[in-house]
């Protein structure tokens, strides 16, 4: 049987297993367990010698999910950098390192619905896709990249653009990093302008912004409208609609700004508010306003002062402290 038609049974297969789930933590998902499927459920042709091999694919789908962040991330630097093109990459698997353990041609293995003409079927967004890593293309035009996709909140759909938790990503970076995104999927990470212009210009987009701090109150913010520009607006923050929650609009007077970063200084006050905050965000005339990309501080006899930590104004002003938890999503408005 050929690689495709065993791909195809195994998709089959799957899909009348259990779509249950188990969270590792810090949005990290693995796929179903073997061990939960209920045989009445799907018919003995559908699983019969395939067993074994699904046992052994969804190790590997775990695994390969794990390190796809890493891999979208060391492939940006090898082009930020002049390194060697995706090709030589692909015919020397090794190349990447020992950070992913299998080979490059593992990620074939990723299971994807096959549209009726036998082509992969790419979604645009998340809705109705698995909770957890998805590729999408939101323009029929544009490359597909991969996303996560959260489910677990707000009824799902939910695409996610910036998940910061345990301060394990630096957020203090340069333009280049903020415009192609940096840090792995699963775990802390900025989906980067392009895409979000990319994703928010494809479709009438909502915000949602989860908030968490020290003391655990867990508080959100929700735009019914959100959309940056592209690069030649500075991915401008073109459009935020009418707020709805508990932490404060603190979005409101970043609109119409431009993106800043340390070395991109594109704020409309007389200091570098990116450098001065150790941040970047759509800074305006005032530097002292919401920080959500500032330093992540874990312990309170540690704090920075100067309004250089995670800020969300009328949550947490500053100048000292930080939040812990920050995590901002986007979702097609037809699915509220």
């Amino acid at each position: 049987m050929s690689q495709m038609l065993q791909l195809d049974a195994l998709v089959m297969a799957m899909a009348c297993l259990s779509t249950t789930q188990t969270d590792l933590g810090g949005g990290l998902m693995v796929p179903p367990s073997l061990e939960n499927a209920s045989s009445s459920s799907c018919p003995v042709s559908a699983l019969s010698g395939l067993t074994t091999r699904m046992q052994s694919l969804t190790r590997d789908i775990a695994s390969v999910k794990e390190q796809i962040g890493s891999l979208q991330e060391q492939l940006a630097d090898l082009r930020r950098t002049g390194g060697p093109p995706v090709g030589a990459l692909a015919a020397s698997p090794h190349a990447l390192g020992s950070r992913l353990p299998l080979h490059l041609d593992s990620l074939d293995l990723e299971p994807q619905l096959l549209a009726a003409g036998g082509a992969p079927s790419t979604p645009a967004n998340c809705l109705k896709q698995q909770h957890g890593v998805v590729r999408i293309r939101p323009r029929a035009n544009v490359e597909p990249f991969f996303v996560f996709c959260h489910q677990k909140v707000r009824g799902g759909g939910w695409t996610m653009v910036v998940n910061r938790y345990d301060g394990s990503e630096d957020f203090n970076r340069k333009w280049a990093d903020y415009q192609i995104g940096f840090g792995p999927l699963t775990t802390e990470f900025f989906i980067g302008l392009d895409k979000l212009h990319q994703i928010t210009s494809s479709d009438n987009y909502e915000l949602l912004v989860q908030l968490q701090n020290r003391k655990q109150d867990l508080r959100y913010a929700l735009y019914d409208h959100f959309s940056i520009g592209s690069e030649s607006e500075q991915y401008r923050l073109n459009v935020l609609g009418k707020y709805q929650g508990e932490a404060a609009d603190a979005l409101r007077q970043h609109t119409g700004k431009k993106f800043s970063t340390q070395d991109r200084d594109n704020d409309e006050s007389e200091q570098n508010c990116a450098a001065l905050q150790s941040g970047a965000f759509w800074y305006g005339s005032s530097c002292n306003l919401s920080n959500p990309f500032g330093l992540y501080q874990r312990l309170l006899e540690r704090d920075v002062d100067g309004f250089k930590g995670i800020l969300w104004r009328g949550f947490l002003d500053g100048p000292k402290g930080s939040l812990k938890i920050v995590r901002m999503l986007v979702r097609p408005r037809a699915a509220s």
